[in-house]
């Protein structure tokens, strides 16, 4: 499955931001209850194998007794499956023994699966000079709505996950950049560079990138100031000044009477 949107026979799963589920394209009411949105997020996201009973009891109801906890897991696994039901008649979660899990013999899309396919297409690409590293990096970016499960913020299991995915799609948007500014495309690496440099303040590369847009496109009193918010933003998290890299392009954009070029800048 190449989109977003499920097709008859498919679980489509969006665990990229918000949590959302389809089956046979009709959405599943996973806001019905926490607990059932936890059940059904840890289901797909670890479908490749069984997961015991016990082990869903200690991960979605860690300070729970296990009396507790098994009682707690039957209440949310009816609720999951009524809410599956009234999406579709497909039976989606299947016991064996004492463990559960998303039915093999369905086929099973998310958001993460589709994101990191994309994002290394991008860098095989990217690595032999192809021009369709900017395609699969592009829809790569699209798909990161946001933090994997971002409404379960506080979930022990997600939360190695969400940091290596945050880690990656900040990559992948810095490698974006990097493209967009080879290309000529100054605007669009600016706007990408601010929205990733929101999210990680000290990076000084996209921090340098954004300067050399600024420069680029004639507006040389944003690229000093970029220049002065990133010392600010390094000296108040590692006591750490820019590095020599930086401050190079910082002198040769304050020094010139005239706007420096292009390759200039992306030089310096």
């Amino acid at each position: 499955m190449n989109g977003t949107s499920a097709t008859a026979g498919v679980v489509a799963a969006h665990l990229l931001g918000r949590f959302r589920l389809s089956v046979d394209g009709n959405p599943v009411d996973v806001a019905v209850r926490r607990r059932v949105r936890d059940v059904l997020a840890y289901l797909v996201t670890h479908r490749r194998v069984p997961v015991p009973r016990d082990v869903l009891m200690d991960v979605i109801w860690p300070g729970s007794t296990p009396a507790q906890a098994r009682n707690s897991l039957h209440v949310a696994l009816s609720g999951a499956r009524q809410s599956l039901r009234a999406a579709s008649a497909t039976p989606v979660i299947e016991r064996h023994h004492d463990s559960y899990r998303i039915a093999p013999a369905l086929e099973v899309w998310t958001d993460v699966e589709q994101f990191e396919r994309e994002y290394s297409a991008g860098r095989r690409a990217e690595v032999a000079g192809r021009p369709a590293a900017l395609e699969h990096y592009e829809r790569a970016c699209q798909l990161y709505e946001g933090e994997f499960l971002a409404d379960d913020p506080y979930s022990d299991w997600t939360l190695g996950r969400r940091e290596e995915l945050r880690l990656s799609a900040i990559e992948l948007r810095s490698r974006l950049v990097d493209a967009h500014v080879r290309g000529g495309a100054f605007a669009a690496a600016a706007a990408l560079a601010r929205r990733v440099i929101d999210d990680d303040p000290c990076n000084e590369h996209l921090h340098r990138q954004l300067m050399v847009c600024y420069a680029a496109t004639a507006m040389r009193h944003l690229a000093l100031f970029q220049y002065h918010r990133l010392a600010e933003e390094l000296w108040r998290a590692f006591r750490a000044r820019p590095s020599a890299r930086t401050q190079r392009l910082y002198e040769l954009l304050r020094r010139q009477d005239a706007m420096p070029t292009s390759a200039e800048v992306l030089c310096a």
